[in-house]
């Protein structure tokens, strides 16, 4: 069964998972651990040795099922023989039935082969442990939610992503307003001069990340970043033992456009800032920023990933195979979210009232009272509402400053004309007491 692609333990013969603690390949069952290196070497050489005997049968029999039209459908375990349903996305995957772990190398054949993995250096117990810790201190979680939730469930999967890299160059057009006050006896003044300011600046930006698969929520694994890079390999099928994997589904072309969005919004940034210096006001009042020097790479991420559901709905959760970044929604339990937006408030206005109290002179001020309820009651909403709020990490990045190269930006200003001024006065409120 050629097709697929299993790396057993030289030791007990069982399956080997990539370790993310490690960087090797471990036995579940017997413990032994081996570089990927070693593995290799141990795999090519029960190759040979079997190639090598005169009693080996041969077999057209294939891993990967195929259907009517040549479609990957399924593949068949090289260990039980069970056949489970995939896909042709499908890269890397773990028979249900005797827990072999099984990939698929045609998957990265061609224009699907990465130019970079980065390996898990977070293994499963430390991101179940990780999931756990997110789950404690939020005050709204239903109390049944962590039952159903089944840390112990987590799966590891390399997600396809790709990352863009280009030259940005822009430019903005601005009003700007600088400011004089003064005053006399009877009125103040402002004085405002406006101007048309051009700030001009260029960038480079290095290794955008979009994820390349739609089975993926964009914004979930935007709030995985950042990735270091710099830790990245080339592409081994080793790295996807023991994990899930799959092929991109979407293509350089649409994960541009939220890359170049993304570059758009961090170079109108900078010359926002450029343009506020020297002015007590800016407003932006055109803009242009074109790319160039793209570069587009492949690259294999890792992610652990859980998936729940709880009276109905679905919650997912997702962490940073390398750095443990968590990204989440949970459950709001609305009896508990009551009671501390009850609390929140109850103090608040039990303090206030108290201190309008011992200030008023020791006697009960209804109109102060009334106040202090009040402001009470906003400050319980704005309390459950932090703590609602902290429910979900989830949230889409719009700008791609991370990635800036810092020392590329140049920024550059135009000449500032004079456009006009402007001039306000206020009469002073008089004293008519006598």
């Amino acid at each position: 069964m050629g097709d697929t692609l299993s790396f057993k333990c030289p030791c007990c013969t069982a399956a080997l998972s990539f370790s993310g603690g490690t960087g090797e390949l471990s036995c579940n069952y017997c413990g032994a651990s081996f570089t990927v290196e070693q593995a290799k070497a141990a795999q090519a050489a029960e190759q040979e040795d079997a190639a090598s005997s005169d009693m080996t049968w041969t077999s057209t029999e294939t891993s990967v099922i195929h259907d009517e039209n040549g479609k990957v459908s399924g593949y068949r375990c090289s260990s039980c023989g069970a056949e489970m349903v995939a896909d042709e996305k499908t890269a890397a995957t773990e028979c249900p039935y005797c827990g072999n772990n099984a990939i698929i190398p045609q998957s990265f054949d061609g224009m699907y082969r990465p130019d970079m993995v980065v390996p898990f250096t977070v293994d499963r117990k430390a991101a179940q442990e990780a999931l756990r810790t997110f789950y404690r201190g939020k005050k709204l979680l239903p109390d049944t939610f962590t039952q159903t939730s089944r840390v112990e469930n987590m799966t590891g999967l390399y997600v396809p992503f790709w990352l863009m890299s280009c030259h940005a160059a822009g430019h903005g057009v601005y009003e700007g307003v600088k400011e004089k006050r003064w005053e006399d006896d009877k009125n103040r003044y402002v004085k405002k001069d406006f101007y048309r300011a051009v700030r001009r600046g260029e960038m480079d930006f290095r290794r955008i990340p979009a994820d390349a698969s739609t089975k993926m929520d964009d914004a979930t694994m935007d709030s995985l970043e950042p990735y270091d890079f710099s830790k990245g390999v080339a592409y081994d099928a080793a790295y996807f033992s023991g994990c899930l994997a799959d092929r991109y589904d979407v293509s350089a072309q649409q994960a541009q456009q939220r890359a170049g969005e993304r570059v758009r919004a961090s170079v109108l940034d900078k010359l926002d800032d450029e343009a506020q210096k020297g002015y007590d006001s800016t407003t932006r009042k055109s803009e242009a920023v074109r790319i160039s020097d793209t570069k587009t790479e492949y690259a294999m991420l890792p992610v652990w990933m859980l998936s729940t559901r709880f009276e109905g709905k679905i919650y997912s959760f997702a962490m940073n195979g390398q750095t443990g970044q968590v990204a989440g929604s949970l459950p709001v339990d609305p009896a508990k979210y009551r009671k501390y937006f009850a609390i929140g408030a109850i103090i608040a206005a039990v303090i206030l009232a108290a201190l309008v109290f011992l200030f008023g002179g020791r006697t009960f001020h209804p109109v102060g009272t009334a106040v202090a309820v009040l402001v009470g009651i906003l400050i319980g909403w704005l309390y459950a509402g932090s703590l609602k709020s902290a429910m979900n990490t989830i949230a889409a990045k719009h700008k791609a400053s991370s990635y800036l190269v810092a020392p590329s930006v140049r920024m550059s200003a135009g000449t500032d004309m004079f456009l006009y001024s402007k001039r306000e006065t206020t009469a002073k409120a008089q004293n008519t007491s006598t």
